[in-house]
């Protein structure tokens, strides 16, 4: 199950190197084409966000019970990070 939150980490992360790598001048490759299916999109995205930081906090508490720090504060560095794009992205 671990091994499947990491690949899904990698997913996450990739898809955002692609999406600012291109200063999102995606306009012309859009494939969103009303103001409803983005909202429908980005509501979608940053309900998988917090999914990620539910799963990365319940992996804390399973790694306190075990004292392994190393990947409670593995976990809280993803956490974090979840954070600051849930932060830049899903607040209105």
């Amino acid at each position: 199950m671990i091994q499947n939150k990491s690949f899904f980490k990698k997913i996450f992360f990739v898809s955002l190197i692609i999406l600012t790598s291109s200063n999102f001048s995606f306009s012309t490759y859009a494939k969103l084409k009303t103001n409803a299916e983005s909202i429908r999109f980005l509501d979608n995205y940053c309900l998988e966000i917090i999914n990620a930081i539910k799963d990365a906090y319940e992996i804390q508490k399973i790694s306190i019970e075990k004292k392994d720090l190393e990947e409670f504060s593995k976990q809280g560095r993803w956490i974090v990070g979840l954070s600051n794009v849930y932060g830049n992205l899903c607040r209105e």
